[in-house]
């Protein structure tokens, strides 16, 4: 690929739409949350009023809220909510709610197609167990749909009964951590209705460019290649006065390549980085990663010896507080490769000085 044909790749990558970012939740971080076993259980559990939730009717009543006749309901069970409950042929309905005068099937669909055995379904709601109760046969899932006979209830009905009840519920008591588990569900709900796939322009992009896209990333590969042996010679030659060993590796942070350099004779594994990041505001940092930072003392040399005029900062890189970074940033449209080698020079004599004196004060 030519420079041209790369910067007109470039050019077209920048006029994309921005995928679109949906806040996290408990569910979508983990615990399978996407299939459709964990959406009823979390369902069940919260329908049930004398669960050990405490928010009583608060999602039942949801629910009935969602139903075309809700006034021909009463919010109140005389049982929990039966998950998977077995029909006479052996088929599983999802969720069975029965309260005084009514009986309810729900079946939730996240994904799969409703080809569920339906009429076996309402069939068992005409049990003699149910005898005198309206039975009433409810399809829950992300867009709404659903057999004949069937009421259909979309997951945006469903949250839109739920969020003013939770808002009141809110009020009443914020510290109940139901309710917090309760928001992340219905969260989790939002982002099952409304799953948008990768805009159609970013998709056709990357098919019809995918030699150019991996002929650009090896060569991002061979540039950070190239930069961190040419930094390494630069040290090498820097130091050879003290006839020091420098060695150098690479590795990646969210896809932007690292160089750390460090020299053998040093007791920690602390080494010195230039981050190649150039993303819109953000700039090139060099910087010490200094570990093995062990007591109070220790840290206190670490900050005298290595946060020097010209530094910009410092963050702690460990939770047990072992190992603190110096930084400086260096502007990618004005900084200029002998400035940065410079820069990274500097950093190695500063923490060449708090290796052999710093670490033995």
């Amino acid at each position: 690929m030519t420079l041209t044909e790369l910067e007109s790749l470039l050019e077209q990558f920048k006029k994309l739409p921005a995928p679109v970012q949906r806040e996290a939740n408990l569910f979508s971080a983990g615990a399978r949350g996407h299939y459709e076993n964990p959406v009823s259980d979390v369902l069940a559990f919260y329908l049930d009023p004398d669960g050990e939730h405490g928010l009583n009717t608060l999602v039942l009543e949801a629910l009935i809220a969602c139903l075309p006749k809700p006034e021909a309901y009463t919010a109140a069970l005389v049982a929990p909510p039966e998950r998977e409950a077995v029909t006479e042929e052996g088929s599983r309905i999802d969720i069975l709610l029965e309260g005084d005068e009514w009986v309810m099937a729900i079946e939730n669909k996240v994904w799969h197609l409703q080809n569920n055995p339906f009429d076996d379904y309402s069939a068992h709601l005409d049990h003699e167990d149910y005898a005198g109760k309206t039975p009433t046969c409810v399809v829950l899932s992300p867009k709404g749909g659903a057999p004949k006979g069937w009421i259909s209830v979309s997951y945006r009905q469903l949250t839109q009964a739920l969020l003013p009840r939770l808002g009141d519920a809110f009020v009443a008591a914020p510290l109940n951590k139901w309710l917090v588990f309760l928001r992340e569900y219905v969260l989790h709900l939002e982002s099952l209705m409304s799953y948008q796939p990768l805009p159609s322009e970013n998709e056709k992009f990357v098919l019809s460019n995918m030699h150019h896209i991996t002929e650009l990333e090896a060569l991002k590969k061979s540039v950070a290649k190239s930069l961190l042996e040419e930094g390494q010679r630069y040290l090498a030659a820097h130091f050879s006065a003290q006839e020091y060993e420098i060695s150098a590796r690479q590795h990646t942070y969210e896809g932007i390549p690292m160089l750390r350099y460090t020299a053998s004779h040093w007791v920690s594994k602390s080494d010195v980085v230039l981050y190649l990041d150039s993303s819109p505001d953000t700039w090139f940092w060099v910087y010490n990663c200094t570990y093995a930072l062990t007591d109070d003392a220790l840290r206190d040399r670490a900050i005298t010896m290595l946060d020097v005029e010209g530094c910009d900062g410092e963050y702690r890189a460990e939770k047990r507080n072992t190992c603190f970074c110096f930084y400086t940033y260096y502007d990618p449209e004005t900084t200029d490769k002998a400035t940065l080698w410079k820069a990274i020079a500097r950093r190695m004599e500063l923490q060449d000085r708090f290796e052999l004196e710093g670490r033995t004060a």
